[in-house]
């Protein structure tokens, strides 16, 4: 029996020991300010390398679209969720269409490190919040708009090959 009643009082020491641990860390934090970002009031900063929702550029100087319709974006997505149709033309190809389904992206970003002509990129916002998932169905013309209004993620599919390729030797 008094073997019983020892592992009764050393459990019951156990269990105030983790009780005290864990309300000393509950009484810690209530004294601190709350850490809560009031959203649609005050937007959140997001980090330099911070990469979220995809969009599709524009050519700067031309002012036509990057996208040649190549499909390699398609071809290597995971979960297979952008469709890529190509239109032939006399100078280059374009993209006819082109969707993607936004609620059921990984953010894996190999569509973006694939792509030639750097014409998918990853913008530094993830603010498309909607109570409808019909609307994170993206075609060509919502990215297009996604890409022209906020600020690209500094990783583009050239600067990413860029950094992963091995040094140049230098000459003589």
């Amino acid at each position: 029996m008094s073997r019983n009643g020892a592992s009764f009082w050393s459990e019951l020491a156990q269990l105030t020991t983790a009780v005290g641990k864990t309300m000393g860390v509950t009484l810690r934090n209530f004294l601190r300010r709350p850490v809560t970002i009031h959203y649609p009031d005050v937007k959140r900063v997001y980090p330099e390398r911070f990469r979220g929702v995809l969009a599709l550029t524009y050519d700067r100087e031309t002012g036509e679209e990057n996208c040649i319709g190549c499909r390699l974006c398609e071809y290597i997505c995971p979960p297979q969720v952008i469709a890529v149709e190509m239109l032939k033309a006399e100078k280059r190809n374009y993209a006819k269409t082109f969707t993607l389904e936004l609620y059921a992206c990984e953010y894996c970003e190999l569509c973006v490190q694939v792509c030639p002509t750097d014409a998918i990129i990853m913008l530094r916002t993830v603010d498309l919040a909607t109570a409808d998932r019909r609307e994170l169905l993206l075609d060509k013309d919502r990215l297009h708009e996604l890409g022209l209004a906020d600020e690209p993620s500094w990783a583009t599919g050239t600067r990413l090959r860029d950094m992963q390729a091995p040094p140049r030797a230098v000459k003589a």
